[in-house]
């Protein structure tokens, strides 16, 4: 290949590249876009918070304990279906896919003998009070990252008071969820201020007409006859 070949394959590389840059800023020219102004006007004394729309639409933080009060061990057990064939209930059961859950509440976390829990739940302190499963049932995965329970939890918080008031009752010494609590106090409904009552509205009796254009006239005189006595004929 002479030389002659070799300029006519730069030049139409560099031909092609001087034609993509110029439709390029061309695209630039045609369709610029200027960036957005910042706030022109700035409201004073208004606090912006960065929350999230996930942090915005959470729900507000469950009183179990208060639940607890009403739960239904009936309705527990009929939530605890959902978990037979993972766990026992009954004292005495053996463990399957889960441990057994014999006397759970308030014992300590992954104290079962015989059972390989996850590394997650061997690390955890603590006991299997009210607060701890309401957290783990809600979410388990969020409650303890890593653990090896599959269940994706229960969302309503009255499924979740009814198993722990089920779990509390499958157990030698259940605790009573009522010592140590407290019912919020109703605050007493507000009474609107009542109006002060209207000053009562007198009506004034109008003045009585004037007795000398209805009564009988009193103050006659002769004078006032006199016309009537000198036009009456003489006998």
């Amino acid at each position: 290949m002479d030389s002659f070949e070799l300029n006519k394959i730069a030049g139409a590389v560099f031909f092609t590249l001087l034609v993509y840059l110029g439709l390029q800023n061309l695209g630039d020219i045609l369709f610029h876009i200027e960036p957005a102004d910042t706030n022109a006007y700035i409201v004073e004394g208004l606090e912006v918070n960065a929350v999230s729309a996930l942090e915005a639409s959470a729900e507000p933080e469950v009183d179990i304990l208060a639940l607890l009060q009403t739960a239904s061990v009936d309705k527990g057990a009929k939530v605890a279906k959902k978990c037979v064939s993972c766990h026992a209930f009954e004292k005495g059961g053996a463990n399957k896919i889960g441990p057994a859950l014999w006397g759970i509440v308030n014992r300590d976390i992954a104290s079962v003998d015989g059972f390989g829990y996850s590394g997650t739940l061997n690390e955890m302190a603590g006991d299997w009070d009210y607060n701890s499963l309401n957290g783990f049932l809600e979410n388990p995965k969020k409650y303890a990252a890593g653990t090896k329970m599959a269940f994706a939890g229960l969302r309503k918080p009255q499924d979740r008071a009814a198993i722990i008031a089920y779990l509390n009752a499958q157990g030698d010494t259940p605790t009573d969820f009522t010592t140590g609590y407290t019912p919020p106090v109703a605050e007493p409904e507000s009474v609107p201020a009542e109006e002060p009552a209207a000053e009562a509205q007198i009506e004034e009796t109008p003045a009585s007409q004037d007795e000398s254009q209805d009564g009988p006239v009193t103050g006659a005189t002769e004078d006032m006859f006199s016309d009537l006595v000198a036009d009456t004929p003489s006998e």
